[in-house]
Protein backbone atom coordinates (compact mmCIF):
# COMPACT_ATOMS: atom_id res chain seq x y z
CA UNK A 1 0.00 0.00 0.00
CA UNK A 2 1.20 3.03 -1.18
CA UNK A 3 1.19 6.48 1.34
CA UNK A 4 -0.89 8.23 -0.71
CA UNK A 5 -3.32 5.27 -0.75
CA UNK A 6 -2.32 4.70 3.00
CA UNK A 7 -4.05 8.01 3.64
CA UNK A 8 -6.69 7.93 1.82
CA UNK A 9 -7.76 4.27 3.11
CA UNK A 10 -7.61 6.51 7.03
CA UNK A 11 -9.97 8.78 5.96
CA UNK A 12 -12.28 6.33 3.95
CA UNK A 13 -12.26 4.21 7.18
CA UNK A 14 -12.13 6.28 10.33
CA UNK A 15 -15.45 8.74 10.67
CA UNK A 16 -15.81 10.80 13.36
CA UNK A 17 -12.25 10.72 13.46
CA UNK A 18 -9.76 13.93 13.10
CA UNK A 19 -7.55 13.06 9.66
CA UNK A 20 -5.58 15.28 7.66
CA UNK A 21 -4.01 14.10 4.50
CA UNK A 22 -0.74 12.77 6.99
CA UNK A 23 -2.55 12.72 10.63
CA UNK A 24 -4.93 11.19 12.13
CA UNK A 25 -5.74 11.87 16.42
CA UNK A 26 -7.86 9.36 18.06
CA UNK A 27 -11.42 11.07 19.11
CA UNK A 28 -10.99 11.81 22.80
CA UNK A 29 -14.70 9.73 23.41
CA UNK A 30 -12.75 6.66 21.89
CA UNK A 31 -9.54 7.22 23.51
CA UNK A 32 -10.29 4.03 26.21
CA UNK A 33 -7.55 2.01 27.66
CA UNK A 34 -9.18 -1.79 28.29
CA UNK A 35 -7.24 -4.18 30.62
CA UNK A 36 -6.90 -8.20 29.15
CA UNK A 37 -5.39 -10.07 31.93
CA UNK A 38 -4.66 -13.41 33.52
CA UNK A 39 -1.47 -15.24 35.34
CA UNK A 40 0.00 -15.61 31.99
CA UNK A 41 -0.69 -12.74 30.17
CA UNK A 42 -1.58 -9.00 30.85
CA UNK A 43 -2.30 -6.60 28.26
CA UNK A 44 -3.24 -2.41 27.98
CA UNK A 45 -5.19 -1.93 24.63
CA UNK A 46 -7.18 0.75 22.70
CA UNK A 47 -8.89 0.21 19.49
CA UNK A 48 -8.68 2.35 16.91
CA UNK A 49 -12.07 1.82 14.81
CA UNK A 50 -10.99 1.51 11.38
CA UNK A 51 -6.85 0.84 11.99
CA UNK A 52 -6.51 -1.50 14.73
CA UNK A 53 -5.20 -1.42 18.43
CA UNK A 54 -2.45 -0.51 20.02
CA UNK A 55 -1.23 -2.41 23.29
CA UNK A 56 1.11 -2.90 26.09
CA UNK A 57 1.43 -6.55 26.69
CA UNK A 58 3.55 -8.79 29.05
CA UNK A 59 3.81 -12.39 29.28
CA UNK A 60 6.15 -14.78 31.46
CA UNK A 61 9.73 -14.83 30.84
CA UNK A 62 8.91 -12.10 27.63
CA UNK A 63 9.83 -8.49 27.51
CA UNK A 64 7.22 -5.61 27.67
CA UNK A 65 6.26 -4.91 23.94
CA UNK A 66 4.38 -2.21 22.85
CA UNK A 67 2.35 -3.42 19.68
CA UNK A 68 0.55 -1.42 16.55
CA UNK A 69 -1.50 -4.09 14.72
CA UNK A 70 -3.37 -2.89 11.39
CA UNK A 71 -6.91 -4.79 10.82
CA UNK A 72 -5.87 -4.88 7.37
CA UNK A 73 -2.49 -6.57 5.95
CA UNK A 74 -0.13 -4.12 4.76
CA UNK A 75 3.05 -5.53 3.37
CA UNK A 76 4.63 -2.34 2.67
CA UNK A 77 4.42 -0.89 6.22
CA UNK A 78 8.35 -0.33 6.81
CA UNK A 79 10.16 2.21 9.63
CA UNK A 80 7.81 2.47 12.13
CA UNK A 81 8.58 4.82 14.95
CA UNK A 82 7.07 6.33 18.15
CA UNK A 83 7.40 8.56 20.84
CA UNK A 84 5.20 10.35 23.35
CA UNK A 85 3.99 13.96 22.91
CA UNK A 86 2.31 16.22 25.34
CA UNK A 87 -1.37 15.80 25.77
CA UNK A 88 -3.51 19.09 24.83
CA UNK A 89 -3.88 19.95 27.87
CA UNK A 90 0.06 19.84 28.71
CA UNK A 91 2.06 22.47 28.16
CA UNK A 92 5.57 20.48 28.41
CA UNK A 93 6.62 16.89 28.31
CA UNK A 94 6.49 14.92 31.05
CA UNK A 95 9.86 13.52 30.10
CA UNK A 96 11.67 14.73 27.49
CA UNK A 97 10.84 13.36 24.08
CA UNK A 98 12.71 10.29 22.08
CA UNK A 99 11.62 8.61 19.16
CA UNK A 100 11.92 4.88 18.94
CA UNK A 101 11.80 2.52 15.69
CA UNK A 102 9.76 -0.51 15.54
CA UNK A 103 12.02 -3.58 15.99
CA UNK A 104 10.00 -6.41 15.02
CA UNK A 105 7.42 -6.03 11.69
CA UNK A 106 5.18 -9.34 10.82
CA UNK A 107 2.55 -8.98 8.39
CA UNK A 108 0.58 -6.12 9.50
CA UNK A 109 1.91 -5.65 13.38
CA UNK A 110 4.67 -3.96 14.62
CA UNK A 111 6.01 -4.60 17.98
CA UNK A 112 8.83 -2.06 19.84
CA UNK A 113 10.90 -3.25 22.44
CA UNK A 114 13.35 -0.51 23.92
CA UNK A 115 10.38 1.96 23.65
CA UNK A 116 7.66 -0.43 25.53
CA UNK A 117 8.32 0.65 29.59
CA UNK A 118 9.61 4.28 29.35
CA UNK A 119 6.42 4.76 26.77
CA UNK A 120 4.53 3.12 29.50
CA UNK A 121 5.61 5.39 32.34
CA UNK A 122 4.86 8.83 30.56
CA UNK A 123 1.50 7.45 29.48
CA UNK A 124 1.06 6.93 33.15
CA UNK A 125 2.15 11.02 33.24
CA UNK A 126 -0.40 11.97 30.79
CA UNK A 127 1.62 11.97 27.84
CA UNK A 128 -0.33 10.70 24.43
CA UNK A 129 1.70 8.64 21.68
CA UNK A 130 2.74 9.79 18.47
CA UNK A 131 3.19 7.05 15.70
CA UNK A 132 4.99 7.62 12.36
CA UNK A 133 4.38 5.00 9.92
CA UNK A 134 5.97 4.44 6.61
CA UNK A 135 8.47 7.68 5.54
CA UNK A 136 7.01 9.54 8.89
CA UNK A 137 4.55 11.71 6.87
CA UNK A 138 1.16 9.53 8.24
CA UNK A 139 1.15 10.01 12.10
CA UNK A 140 -1.67 8.63 14.36
CA UNK A 141 -2.00 10.10 17.31
CA UNK A 142 -3.46 8.12 20.32
CA UNK A 143 -5.20 10.30 22.86
CA UNK A 144 -5.91 8.63 26.51
CA UNK A 145 -8.30 9.51 28.77
CA UNK A 146 -7.99 8.43 32.86
CA UNK A 147 -4.28 6.23 31.46
CA UNK A 148 -2.88 6.71 34.99
CA UNK A 149 -5.43 4.42 36.36
CA UNK A 150 -5.26 2.23 33.16
CA UNK A 151 -1.61 1.87 33.87
CA UNK A 152 -2.32 1.04 37.24
CA UNK A 153 -4.05 -1.33 36.80
CA UNK A 154 -1.61 -3.19 34.04
CA UNK A 155 0.76 -3.04 37.14
CA UNK A 156 -1.60 -4.68 39.26
CA UNK A 157 -1.57 -7.46 36.67
CA UNK A 158 1.60 -7.62 36.54
CA UNK A 159 2.24 -7.96 40.08
CA UNK A 160 0.19 -10.80 40.28
CA UNK A 161 1.70 -12.67 36.79
CA UNK A 162 3.45 -15.78 37.05
CA UNK A 163 7.01 -15.64 37.44
CA UNK A 164 7.39 -18.99 34.60
CA UNK A 165 6.07 -19.68 31.56
CA UNK A 166 5.28 -23.08 30.81
CA UNK A 167 8.22 -23.20 28.76
CA UNK A 168 10.51 -22.11 31.61
CA UNK A 169 8.69 -24.31 34.31
CA UNK A 170 8.24 -27.64 32.37
CA UNK A 171 11.57 -28.66 33.30
CA UNK A 172 13.84 -28.01 36.01
CA UNK A 173 17.13 -29.26 37.20
CA UNK A 174 18.36 -28.89 40.61
CA UNK A 175 22.22 -29.68 41.37
CA UNK A 176 23.99 -30.54 44.13
CA UNK A 177 27.79 -30.39 45.48
CA UNK A 178 29.43 -33.84 45.76
CA UNK A 179 27.83 -36.34 48.61
CA UNK A 180 24.71 -33.62 49.50
CA UNK A 181 20.98 -34.71 49.94
CA UNK A 182 20.39 -30.19 51.06
CA UNK A 183 18.64 -27.99 48.49
CA UNK A 184 20.78 -24.71 49.74
CA UNK A 185 19.77 -21.05 50.03
CA UNK A 186 20.51 -20.36 46.53
CA UNK A 187 18.43 -22.96 44.79
CA UNK A 188 15.13 -21.63 47.52
CA UNK A 189 14.32 -19.37 44.69
CA UNK A 190 14.01 -21.31 41.47
CA UNK A 191 11.34 -23.90 43.84
CA UNK A 192 9.30 -20.43 45.43
CA UNK A 193 8.56 -19.94 41.30
CA UNK A 194 7.77 -23.24 40.60
CA UNK A 195 5.50 -23.50 43.59
CA UNK A 196 4.01 -20.35 42.60
CA UNK A 197 3.00 -21.58 39.15
CA UNK A 198 1.70 -24.63 39.90
CA UNK A 199 -0.84 -22.38 42.26
CA UNK A 200 -1.72 -20.99 38.76
CA UNK A 201 -1.71 -23.46 36.00
CA UNK A 202 -4.83 -25.45 36.87
CA UNK A 203 -3.77 -27.95 33.79
CA UNK A 204 -0.97 -29.67 35.91
CA UNK A 205 -1.94 -33.33 36.60
CA UNK A 206 1.42 -34.80 37.49
CA UNK A 207 5.25 -33.80 38.85
CA UNK A 208 7.66 -36.23 38.16
CA UNK A 209 10.73 -35.65 40.65
CA UNK A 210 13.51 -37.87 39.30
CA UNK A 211 16.24 -38.17 41.73
CA UNK A 212 20.63 -39.06 39.92
CA UNK A 213 23.34 -38.93 41.12
CA UNK A 214 26.89 -39.30 39.47
CA UNK A 215 29.51 -42.45 39.34
CA UNK A 216 30.88 -42.40 42.65
CA UNK A 217 30.53 -44.67 45.26
CA UNK A 218 28.63 -48.08 44.97
CA UNK A 219 25.16 -48.98 42.96
CA UNK A 220 23.17 -49.37 46.34
CA UNK A 221 24.34 -46.07 48.20
CA UNK A 222 24.00 -44.07 44.70
CA UNK A 223 20.44 -45.64 44.90
CA UNK A 224 19.66 -44.26 48.02
CA UNK A 225 21.09 -40.74 48.08
CA UNK A 226 18.96 -39.92 44.70
CA UNK A 227 16.36 -41.01 46.85
CA UNK A 228 17.30 -38.56 49.67
CA UNK A 229 17.53 -35.76 46.99
CA UNK A 230 14.29 -36.40 45.36
CA UNK A 231 12.56 -36.30 48.74
CA UNK A 232 14.34 -33.31 49.62
CA UNK A 233 13.33 -31.45 46.63
CA UNK A 234 9.29 -33.08 46.83
CA UNK A 235 9.35 -32.41 50.58
CA UNK A 236 10.24 -28.23 49.89
CA UNK A 237 7.49 -28.44 47.26
CA UNK A 238 4.91 -29.55 50.20
CA UNK A 239 6.45 -27.05 52.14
CA UNK A 240 6.03 -24.53 49.84
CA UNK A 241 2.44 -25.14 49.10
CA UNK A 242 2.23 -28.08 46.16
CA UNK A 243 0.05 -30.98 46.73
CA UNK A 244 1.75 -33.82 47.65
CA UNK A 245 -0.80 -36.27 45.78
CA UNK A 246 0.11 -34.61 42.42
CA UNK A 247 4.35 -35.94 43.01
CA UNK A 248 5.70 -38.87 41.68
CA UNK A 249 9.06 -39.34 42.63
CA UNK A 250 11.65 -42.07 41.64
CA UNK A 251 15.19 -42.93 42.43
CA UNK A 252 17.49 -43.53 39.65
CA UNK A 253 21.08 -43.59 41.37
CA UNK A 254 23.76 -43.40 38.50
CA UNK A 255 22.08 -45.20 35.97
CA UNK A 256 21.16 -41.84 33.94
CA UNK A 257 23.66 -39.61 33.32
CA UNK A 258 23.90 -36.61 31.63
CA UNK A 259 27.39 -37.10 30.79
CA UNK A 260 29.26 -39.90 30.48
CA UNK A 261 32.05 -40.22 33.93
CA UNK A 262 33.26 -43.85 34.82
CA UNK A 263 33.79 -43.16 37.92
CA UNK A 264 34.45 -39.10 38.28
CA UNK A 265 32.27 -36.93 39.99
CA UNK A 266 30.53 -35.22 36.90
CA UNK A 267 28.37 -32.11 38.70
CA UNK A 268 25.85 -32.12 35.75
CA UNK A 269 24.67 -35.96 37.03
CA UNK A 270 23.77 -34.90 40.42
CA UNK A 271 20.73 -33.65 39.85
CA UNK A 272 17.11 -33.50 40.73
CA UNK A 273 15.01 -33.38 37.85
CA UNK A 274 11.66 -32.00 38.45
CA UNK A 275 8.79 -32.37 34.95
CA UNK A 276 5.22 -31.22 34.64
CA UNK A 277 2.77 -32.81 33.27
CA UNK A 278 -0.48 -30.84 31.69
CA UNK A 279 -3.79 -32.82 31.29
CA UNK A 280 -4.54 -33.58 27.51
CA UNK A 281 -7.51 -31.18 26.36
Amino acid sequence: MSVLSFSLWLSASLPGALVTAALLTQPAEQAKWQLNSDPFYCQLQQQVRGLGQVSFALEPGQPLRLNLALAQPHAELQQVSVMARPADWQSTQPVAAQQYVAELYQDSEVSFLQAALPLLHQLQQGAWLQFDLGDAQQQLVLTSVRAADAVDKFQGCVAQMSPLSWQQARDTEIYFASGKRQVDRQQLPGLQKLARYLQLDNSIKKILIDGHTDDVGTPLANRMLSQERADEVASRLIELGVKASMLEIRAHGNRYPLLPAQGKAEQSNRRVSIRLIRTTS
